[in-house]
């Protein structure tokens, strides 16, 4: 072989060599690893103001529900009943409107209709997000007390993700990349998530560690339209 060959040859072999050297450190950056983390979320114990027997109590263990839904009341049958013929009757004087007695009794009916809507509305609690119910603390019948939880929910908007990465991958990541989350109880479906925070700060127990070990803590929250297949406390694994 010619020296000109030789020398072609060898070129080309550093070049290879330069090429898959590179690859290899993209890849070392970032991308298409996998991150071991676990589910989290808080949640919400929802009273009432007023005290009373729990008459009505639609939440059950486990069972989602939407923003706006009523879960529970203390409310008797006749303050219902009575709220409900005030506003029958207040509805008809005031398509009548007759006498000037029509217009006073009308004005005391807006005043009871609105009192007694607002302590209905007390004596209840909706869901102030989608949710999970996590537990009922009282059975229906049950007496009680002014101020007590009755049900504990987990709002959806509240359910995250969090994963440690080393530093090389932390400093790649930024607000709104998608991930992928798999976990064992999502029926083997891939949950998308949403990186929202970084930590800029690497975690205390990795710092006496040197420099390759440092990690920083990340943040992910799921769709919501997915985010009830995570159970807080599970594992969770994040593929970026």
């Amino acid at each position: 072989m010619s020296h000109a060959s030789s020398s072609r040859t060898g070129l080309l072999r550093g070049v290879v060599v330069l090429a898959i050297a590179a690859l290899g450190a993209a890849c070392q950056h970032e991308d298409v690893r996998s991150f071991q983390g676990y589910a989290q979320g808080e949640t919400i114990r929802l009273a009432a103001a007023y005290s009373g027997n729990l008459s009505k109590l639609s939440a059950k263990r486990g069972a989602k529900v939407t923003e706006g839904t009523t879960l529970f009341s203390l409310a008797d049958e006749g303050e219902v009943a009575a709220y409900d013929a005030a506003k029958k009757r207040l509805v008809e004087l005031t398509r009548r409107r007759g006498p000037a007695k029509d217009t006073a009794e009308i004005e005391s009916l807006k005043a009871q209709v609105a009192q007694t809507q607002l302590k209905l509305a007390q004596k209840s609690a909706n869901a102030p997000a989608d949710a999970v119910i996590v537990e009922t603390l009282y059975a229906q019948g049950d007496w009680v007390p002014a101020g007590a939880p009755v049900v504990t929910i987990l709002p959806v908007d509240k359910i995250t993700v969090r994963f440690a990465v080393p530093l090389a991958v932390a400093a790649h990541l930024q607000n709104g990349r998608k991930v992928t989350l798999i976990c064992e109880h999502c029926g083997g479906t891939p949950v998308r998530a949403t990186v929202t925070h970084v930590s800029p700060f690497a975690q205390p127990e990795s710092q006496t560690e040197g420099l390759e070990a440092l990690r920083y803590m990340v943040e992910a929250r799921p769709n919501p339209a997915q985010a009830t297949l995570l159970i807080p406390g599970q594992p969770v694994t994040v593929v970026l």
